[in-house]
Order: C-alpha cells, then sequence, then structure tokens
C-alpha cells in the first residue's frame, strides 16, 4: 500500500502494524488520535523536519504599547447587564487617560465579551474598571496593559527580532557609514582587498552592540505572547516587528509529514502502550477458544520501544544545542 498522505491513512498504517484488522484492537478512535496528537507535538518539538525557521511578520498596534490596555479578561460576567451600560475606566496612577470599553451581553444580561473601543496612554498601572447599571451585577472586569504582541499558537519558539532603529551601519540610512563609503568610495574598493574593509564594518557592530544594544526579549509558548523590553517611544503604531522563530510544520497543509517513518514507528508504540495499559486490567481472563492476552507484555514491549525511539531522535534528529562555556 502507498504511504499514507492524510490522517486516517497514517492512523490505519500504525493499526496494521499492530495486526488490524486481524486482531481488534481494544481502543477508542479517541484514545488512538490522542497518541497521534502526542507523537505530533514530540516530533514538532525535537525533529529537524518538524519545524522550520520563519520570519513573522506583526504590524505594531496602539494595544501594544505597555501603557495601553491591551485587553479585558472577564473574571465574572454577572447578570442583568445591558449593552448600554457605561464601563468607567479609572487610572491608578492619576496620568492615564483616554481608554474606552465597551461590553456585550447575552439574553440573560451576562457579559460575554468586553472590547477595547480606545486604549489610552500612559497608564503605568493598569486601571480600575467599574460599570455603571441600573440592573446588573456581579460583574468583575480586570483590564491588562501591553508591552508585548500576541504570536500565532503554530510558533514555538522566538531567537531574535529586527532592530527597530537605523545602526550606523545600516545602508538604508542617508547618513550612515555605510551608505556614504558606498556612495563615495565604492570605486576605489573594487581595486583592493576588502579585509580593511570588513574588519573597519566588524568594529562598527561592536560600537553598535556596546553603545545601543539589541532589544531584549521574552517569550514562553504557552503564553503566546512576544514580550519586547524596550522604550516604546522608538517605534509607533503601524510599524513592522519582524521576529525570527521557529513555525511547527502542519502535517494537513503539508501532507509529506505523514510519511515519516520515525513518527510512524513512534505513534504506533505509543498506541501499542495504551492498548497494553488496558488489556492488562484483563490478565487472566481467557477469551473464547481459550486465547489469553498478555497486556503486560505487550505494555512492556511498547515501553522499551518508546525509549528506543527517542533516544534514536536525539542521537539522529534533534538538531544539537548550543553549548556556551565561560
Amino acid at each position: 500500500m502507498a504511504l499514507p498522505t492524510n490522517r486516517q491513512e497514517f492512523k490505519d498504517a500504525c493499526m496494521r502494524q499492530l495486526g488490524w484488522p486481524v486482531i481488534a484492537i481494544n481502543l477508542d478512535d479517541d484514545q488512538i488520535d490522542d497518541n497521534i496528537d502526542y507523537a505530533l507535538s514530540y516530533f514538532a518539538d525535537y525533529h529537524f523536519d518538524g519545524s522550520e525557521k520563519q520570519y513573522y511578520k506583526y504590524i505594531i498596534t496602539e494595544h501594544d504599547f505597555p501603557d495601553a490596555i491591551h485587553h479585558v479578561n472577564i473574571k465574572n460576567g454577572g447578570i442583568d447587564y445591558s449593552n448600554t451600560d457605561t464601563v468607567t475606566v479609572t487610572s491608578q496612577n492619576d496620568r492615564g487617560e483616554g481608554a474606552v470599553v465597551n461590553i456585550v451581553t447575552d439574553n440573560n444580561g451576562t457579559i460575554v465579551e468586553a472590547t477595547v473601543a480606545n486604549p489610552g496612554t500612559k497608564y503605568g498601572i493598569a486601571p480600575i474598571l467599574t460599570i455603571t447599571s441600573s440592573t446588573g451585577s456581579g460583574a468583575v472586569l480586570e483590564a491588562e496593559l501591553g508591552g508585548y504582541v500576541e504570536l500565532p499558537d503554530n510558533i514555538i519558539g522566538v531567537v531574535d527580532i529586527f532592530p527597530f532603529l537605523n545602526s550606523i551601519t545600516n545602508i538604508s540610512n542617508l547618513f550612515s557609514v555605510q551608505y556614504q563609503i558606498a556612495l563615495n568610495e565604492i570605486w576605489s574598493l573594487s581595486g583592493v582587498s576588502l579585509v580593511p574593509y570588513y574588519t573597519m564594518f566588524m568594529h562598527f557592530n561592536l560600537i553598535q552592540q556596546m553603545l545601543v544594544g539589541t532589544q531584549p526579549i521574552r517569550y514562553q509558548r504557552h503564553k503566546n505572547r512576544l514580550y519586547v523590553d524596550m522604550a516604546w517611544a522608538r517605534v509607533k503604531a503601524g510599524n513592522f516587528l519582524i521576529a525570527e522563530c521557529h513555525k511547527v510544520i502542519d502535517p494537513d497543509e503539508f501532507r509529506d509529514v505523514w510519511k515519516d517513518r520515525w513518527l510512524n514507528r513512534y505513534a504506533t508504540a505509543l498506541i501499542k502502550k495504551n492498548w497494553g495499559s488496558v488489556l492488562k486490567k484483563y490478565a487472566g481472563v481467557s477469551m473464547p477458544g481459550g486465547v489469553t492476552f498478555n497486556g503486560q507484555q505487550i505494555y512492556d514491549e511498547a515501553v522499551n520501544e518508546i525509549a528506543q525511539y527517542e533516544a534514536e531522535m536525539h542521537d539522529n534528529y534533534a538538531l544539537n544545542s548550543l553549548i556556551y562555556i565561560g
């Protein structure tokens, strides 16, 4: 049979390796899918073909600034509120101003959505939100300030971001050293060694790093937030933020993922372990015809296979981590 090109074919291939349809595999479809999802997650985390480098482009909005309201969390939706009720935004540092928050309610008057129509500015601390209503009660809204950008779920790591400010060696800056040399000295350089030129710009980059530096970033994949620790006055709404990151390969879009041999063997071992775990509960019970399943043996074999495949992953397929000494 041809190699699998979608999830169902991949699932069937794993099941056939365990003896299906000659032998009944006593697992629900959801249990099989759970094991396949775990195998895909492990594949994306460690296999060099499970993710790819990407330069993610994001347009900065007014909500992203650290002194503006990014979004509102609904801690308690309350009851008997109306869409026309007013949300009062009270600054805790007496400087914040301009924020406007609107609410959306369901048929019971419970707040189901709180939208930030205007994020405001100069909020050093998250402001207090209170709702003026003649009938509603019990609602609790909490404002959260910006200072970060939200990234898609399929991004699992961020390496760096492109600098926002022009450096002294940026050729797009009319007054940069590189632009002026390219403008005035390019013909002279064509007949001499480029070693001094290259050394000079390495020195300029060192000066740039020491005096200006780069924007420190913080990223946690389970929050999907990229924090940029900088003076946000450097940028304005509409500027681009470009992040160098790693993106998971979607097997539903790029179907060659389902053909990966290691992924197939690892998913099969996970399903086998789950199957053995179920059969262990019926140890010693004879099936029709006197057949007895040894669930413990199936389980132990699967555990050993999983350990073998994970070791194979780290030895042969995972990218080596850089080790810094000193």
